[in-house]
């Protein structure tokens, strides 16, 4: 299992129903063909340019395809991208820290109450300003149902908070989004990147 990126104080942190195969192959987080996790950040405003660009993603495969990629250069690579999701206030992780899955539809992926207990206790103890949970509808709902979150009726912010911390429910970044569903997703990470931005900026001023 890939290692998280969070440590304590970040400004936002997202958190995905677990990790798919692709990415714990190639060694970092939203490496899945169809995922447009990095493309979205970049939308909202939350990184400058993608962290993760479609063709370095294309490199990475066919170096590990081709054994043509050492686990240094690797390594290193992975580093510079940590680093700067890090600077930027961001932290990744998931819900299941168990196991690769398939896909979002693979049971395996399904996070247990133990999973949601986890992740909750280190949200509090980690602090993050911000939970950002890129997971389909229904998987927040069953994760969360005493919180009876609002998620599957519009992706946003929630009426609720981990501790301290504001909850957000953003959706699915992997998979095929279309019309009203992917304008409504890409609302969501660009007013979630004004709320980052502003956060940053109390914290400047403080």
């Amino acid at each position: 299992m890939l290692p998280e990126i969070w440590e304590p104080g970040l400004t936002v942190v997202f958190a995905a129903a677990a990790i798919d195969e692709v990415s714990a192959t190639l060694g970092f987080r939203h490496m899945h063909p169809r995922s447009r996790f990095w493309d979205l950040l970049a939308t909202g405003g939350l990184t400058e340019a993608p962290v993760m660009t479609k063709q370095e993603r294309k490199a990475l495969e066919k170096g590990h395809r081709e054994g043509s990629l050492s686990d240094p250069v690797r390594s290193m690579f992975f580093m510079k991208k940590t680093s700067l999701l890090l600077r930027r206030g961001i932290g990744l992780t998931e819900l299941n820290r168990r196991v690769a899955a398939a896909g979002e539809k693979d049971r395996a992926a399904a996070p247990t109450g133990d999973d949601v207990r986890r992740f909750l206790g280190d949200v509090e103890r980690m602090r993050p300003a911000i939970v950002a949970l890129i997971a389909p509808p229904e998987t927040v709902l069953a994760c969360f149902p005493e919180q009876r979150p609002d998620a599957a009726a519009m992706p946003g912010p929630q009426r609720w908070k981990i501790g301290d911390a504001e909850v957000w429910a953003l959706g699915s970044t992997t998979g095929i989004a279309r019309g009203e569903a992917a304008t409504r997703q890409e609302d969501a990470f660009f007013a979630l990147g004004e709320r980052v931005t502003a956060l940053r900026g109390q914290a400047a001023g403080s």
